[in-house]
């Protein structure tokens, strides 16, 4: 479930980006998952799949990046703008 709560904090914070950059959806979202971050990220990428459904990221792709460290950040967002 923890995994859960951090999608849905992430989704805030790609909410704000698209409202920032008037984007009219997201593309792809790259993810850096550190192994000493105490996430799991085949649950994180379930945790997505669930929240993306009829959102701004329903077709947007997660690529999660492993790391040697303790982070957890949203590298980067590919959006579409007009």
């Amino acid at each position: 479930m923890h995994e859960y709560s951090l999608v849905q904090a992430m989704f805030d914070q790609i909410g704000d980006a698209v409202r920032v950059n008037h984007a009219l959806a997201v593309r792809r979202v790259h993810v850096r998952i550190g192994r000493l971050a105490g996430v799991e990220p085949g649950l994180f990428r379930t945790a997505y799949d669930v929240f993306r459904i009829k959102t701004f990221c329903s077709d947007a792709p997660l690529v999660i990046e492993d790391a040697d460290d303790d982070a957890l950040l949203l590298e980067r967002l590919e959006l579409e703008v007009p």
